[in-house]
């Protein structure tokens, strides 16, 4: 990532100095701390996990979110899961190997796992934000009605308002909604 930045700034430099010629003439010069700025820069946007459950005691995962965790085509394939499982490691927690499938959490015999999906959220983001994605992503549906969240397992979790930014505090959430899928009443 830092080295196609720094490629895209020497192209901008080059293009504001008309001595030099290539990309790689001027990849090198730059001046003073634009490097070093760039770099802290990007090293302080530190991208933040949030956990979102259907129960802040279980701390299990929202139903709604199986089919990112099951039929979503960013899951490792078959020949990755070989790959890991040849060099050591263990394939995912709901992939049947007899079938070369995902098995949705309602169909295995498994508990269901604590904390297994994550967002990716952009830094600043609040609870909203959160309730946002959520409802695009068609886990949870209706009206934000409230949101209670924690730093770390077994932590009481505290109500958050709307505005709330989401941080390692509150990182683990549970957020209620107005309107209940068929699947959010079991």
């Amino acid at each position: 990532e830092m080295k196609s930045m720094r490629h895209h700034v020497g192209l901008a430099l080059k293009s504001s100095e008309p001595s030099a010629t290539r990309p790689q003439d001027i990849v090198g010069e730059f001046p003073n701390g634009v490097w070093d700025t760039l770099q802290s820069a990007m090293s302080l946007r530190v991208p933040v996990l949030v956990f979102p459950v259907n129960d802040m005691k279980s701390y299990e995962p929202l139903p709604g979110m199986t089919q990112f965790a099951t039929r979503d085509s960013s899951l490792p394939n078959k020949g990755m899961i070989s790959c890991i499982t040849c060099s050591g490691g263990i394939a995912p927690f709901n992939w049947d190997a007899q079938n070369d499938i995902y098995i949705p959490m309602s169909n295995s015999n498994h508990t269901k796992p604590a904390l297994r999906d994550a967002l990716l959220m952009k830094p600043g983001s609040i609870v909203e934000d959160v309730y946002m994605g959520l409802k695009w992503a068609g886990a949870i549906e209706g009206e934000f009605v409230r949101a209670e969240g924690a730093s770390e397992i077994s932590e009481k979790p505290k109500l958050l308002s709307k505005t709330d930014v989401v941080g390692r505090h509150n990182r683990i959430m549970r957020i209620m909604t107005t309107k209940r899928k068929e699947w959010q009443r079991k």
